[in-house]
Order: structure tokens, then sequence, then C-alpha cells
């Protein structure tokens, strides 16, 4: 690893093993230069962050989910989009805080917050689950 990354430990699912093999079979048919499991199709060399970008964009504006002309921020959508639905997901699915933390690889122990949004509706029926009833 250089300096600015840190080593983190990645876990995934039967559906992700299974999109990694087909993904493998198409990687093998091309024979690339690379080592690098991630290439680009044009160069056939490692996927760098542009690529990664492009291709992100791409398919986010194909399922409706990226608008480039638009002036709202929330119609865009980047590869930074999934650090928000990643943290936002487990914790409201229930994993605790510290396990989020060591997944997302976090140097600062607050930045988990930055990137948990919370749903008004939930807010409101946790709100209105744990206040007391005055019985007025």
């Amino acid at each position: 690893p250089t300096p600015k990354r840190s080593n983190r430990t990645v876990f995934f699912d039967d559906e992700c093993a299974a999109v990694l093999r087909r993904w493998l079979k198409v990687r093998e048919k091309l024979n690339p230069p690379s080592d690098a499991l991630f290439i680009s199709y044009q160069s056939l060399n490692r996927l760098d962050r542009n690529g990664l970008y492009t291709a992100i964009v791409k398919y986010a504006k194909r399922l409706g989910f990226h608008n480039p002309n638009s002036p709202r921020l929330e119609d865009h959508f980047g590869p930074h989009c999934f650090r928000h639905w990643f943290t936002t997901w487990l914790l409201r699915n229930g994993m605790p805080r510290e396990y989020v933390k060591e997944l997302r690889g976090d140097r600062r122990k607050e930045a988990i917050d930055i990137y948990h949004h919370i749903d008004k509706e939930d807010l409101r029926r946790a709100y209105l689950a744990c206040i007391p009833k005055l019985g007025i």
C-alpha cells in the first residue's frame, strides 16, 4: 500500500462472487498485459480513477440516477455516492457503528457521521416510539 492507503478487509457475498467470476471470464478473453483485477476495455491497463468515474456515470445515467445537466446536486451520481449509500444502508439495517467504521476504513472516528443519512420518516417513527405519552 501507498502511504495514503490502508489495508482493508473486504467481504463479499455469493452474488458478488458470481459477478466476479463472470468478469474474470471476460477479462481472460481480453488477455490484458496488466495483472490488475479491473482493467479498461480500451487500453487493457489498470482501470484508473477517471475510467471508474466514467463507467459509474455511464450506468447511473442509463438507470436514471445521474443527470449531468441538472443544477441539483442530488441528481448527480458518481463513485463517492457509494460511500454514502454503503454507510446509510448498513446502519439502517442494524450493523453496529464500530463494524461499519472498520469496513469503511476511516482514520477519523467521526467520519461515519458525514456519510450516514437519516430518513425523516424513520426519524419520526423512532421519535414517536420513544417519546413518553403524558396522558394529557
